[in-house]
């Protein structure tokens, strides 16, 4: 059960006098707890680069990636009800593109104000986008997202973004959509307050939507996109991209899941303007016997094009993991050759991490 110091009570009964209350307590509010512990060792290995710069290969290190949220609801009338959600970041991340912000602050994940009823529900905060969250889930597991997920030379999509009002429908049969709408936030840290809080740019605004359809209690296809004007704040950088993928629970344990996606950047300099592509791919199969199991996925960046001039720049990974469930904890072990293209510059290693993660 959660208390209140004695100086927040204070202060709250000063403030609201008898309508005062400690969270829990004389509270008809439904608030839950929820997070994951996820624990880590990890070692990458040498990059490419690492003689001139040996500060890049650092041996093996423990990541957190545990995090923890609060969910809380209640009917406002007879079909709304509100709902909100306030969720940290993995302890060890840091958001290097805004500022340095660090991951495990409050706020970090999805953090929004809700309604919903049975026309849906539209959130308005900092969520996932349509796209985004398809390429995250199923496609960036096991260990492929440095090259499928926030890889690549051509920057077109959003991932996670403040600024944002979402709409998700309920289920027509065995079909759904969502929409969004939002505004970028500035990534230029110097734009930034000394809290590392990100300031829209004037300009720059996205779109998305996804479509889900399942059938036969077996396959779902899904299907993405989203465009952009003054893409991350950067002035007359549009861009447009979409996804199309499925994924699917085969007999005997086996899962198969595969997506293509494709996006542009049109860079406007003047008179000129400079358009560059680039396509990807990411293919997963997965066993499971009983509370055993296995995944192995391959991902690809294919080369980017500059005004149709292909330029060598392809990156891939490919990625195993075994797993094992017990009692709710998952104990996993994976195995990753990564010949991937990052901030470093040309990354071909073979990374390997063993970890523990639990979901309460």
């Amino acid at each position: 059960m959660f208390k209140k110091t004695l100086v927040a009570a204070a202060l709250a009964t000063a403030s609201m006098g008898a309508n005062a209350y400690q969270i829990g307590e004389n509270n008809d509010f439904n608030v839950e707890v929820y997070g994951v512990a996820a624990i880590s060792v990890v070692s990458y290995g040498d990059a490419i680069g690492g003689d001139v710069n040996p500060e890049l290969n650092k041996g093996p290190v423990i990541e957190n990636e545990s995090r923890i949220g609060f969910r809380a609801g209640k009917a406002m009338t007879e079909n709304i009800d509100v709902f909100m959600q306030v969720e940290s970041g993995y302890v060890d991340n840091v958001d290097w593109g805004h500022g340095g912000v660090h991951g495990g602050v409050l706020g970090f994940r999805d953090t929004f104000v809700g309604l919903k009823g049975d026309w849906g529900k539209v959130r308005f905060g900092r969520v996932l986008t349509p796209m985004y969250e398809i390429i995250d889930w199923p496609y960036a597991n096991p260990g492929l997202g440095a090259s499928w997920d926030w890889g690549g030379d051509v920057a077109y999509y959003y991932d996670r973004q403040s600024n944002t009002i979402r709409y998700d429908s309920p289920s027509f049969g065995n079909f759904n959509f969502a929409l969004a709408v939002g505004r970028d936030d500035d990534a230029n840290p110097s734009s930034q307050s000394s809290s590392g809080q990100d300031n829209a740019s004037k300009d720059s605004y996205f779109y998305g939507a996804a479509a889900h359809y399942r059938f036969a209690d077996m396959v779902t296809l899904h299907a993405g996109l989203e465009a952009a004007q003054d893409f991350r704040g950067s002035a007359d950088v549009d861009t447009f991209g979409w996804l199309v993928g499925f994924e699917a629970s085969l007999p005997a344990g086996f899962g198969l899941a595969a997506a293509y996606k494709s996006g542009e950047s049109k860079d406007k300099t003047g008179a000129t303007t400079v358009k560059s592509e680039q396509d990807s791919y990411s293919v997963i199969g997965q066993y499971w016997a009983g509370s055993l199991g296995f995944k192995l996925g391959y991902t690809a960046n294919l080369e980017s094009e500059v005004e149709g001039v292909k330029q060598s720049d392809e990156d891939s990974i490919i990625s195993g993991q075994v797993m094992y469930v017990v009692n709710g904890f998952v104990p996993y072990l994976r195995v990753a050759q990564r010949d991937i293209i990052d901030w470093r510059g040309e990354n071909d290693d073979i990374v390997v991490r063993v970890g523990l993660e639990y979901g309460f």
